[in-house]
């Protein structure tokens, strides 16, 4: 009896370091998509931020891989730098992943950050573990996220960030003025999921 247990348990151990948005990743309000990291690579590149975040919803599913900006459904939105508390940043991370497996326009595609979180957990208990620059997050340290004013603004996360302090404006620059002509590389996901 045990030696047929045992392959059921080594195959469920295989099975919860697989990724789980294997399948949902051209859809950025789904789950990662590396194309969408690309843009918010290029936006905190931009910005000078120690990361960035841009909204699931705000992208487009399909786009011309040979300028990002044909990705963005707002393209006119301008940029702005937050200040925000390791908690802060937590408890958006928190939000972006309470309705999986299901879409959600909030789904926050990153760059500077690694998310470590478990699918069946509680909704509000799914992420156990961020890295920011490679180091485990401190919820009381403060750090500059670069994002689109109208996430900065958003009703579903406007409540984690309300009060946080805008660290940088860029008038007159929009998204489409620091996506135009750039090219998507595709990278590892940032988000790794757990059963």
């Amino acid at each position: 009896m045990k030696s047929l247990l045992r392959p059921l348990v080594i195959g469920a151990i295989l099975l919860s370091a697989v990724p789980v948005w294997a399948e949902e990743k051209d859809k950025p309000d789904v789950g990662p998509n590396p194309a969408a990291q690309a843009a918010a690579d290029a936006l905190r590149s931009f910005a000078g931020a120690d990361g960035a975040f841009l909204a699931g919803g705000s992208l487009k599913e399909t786009f011309n891989k040979d300028d990002m900006a044909t990705m963005l459904q707002f393209p006119t939105d301008e940029i702005v730098v937050l200040k925000l508390t390791g908690d802060q940043i937590l408890q958006a991370f928190e939000r972006s992943v309470q309705f999986y497996p299901e879409q959600n326009k909030f789904f926050l595609q990153i760059s500077g950050f690694e998310v470590t979180f478990k699918k069946k957990a509680a909704p509000s208990g799914r992420v156990v573990g961020v890295k920011v620059g490679g180091v485990p997050l401190d919820k009381t340290k403060s750090y500059t996220v670069a994002m689109p004013s109208l996430l900065a603004r958003n009703v579903g996360y406007s409540r984690i960030w309300d009060k946080a302090e805008t660290k940088k404006k860029f008038p007159n620059t929009t998204l489409e003025d620091v996506l135009k002509g750039k090219k998507v590389s595709e990278e590892a996901l940032r988000w790794v999921g757990q059963l």
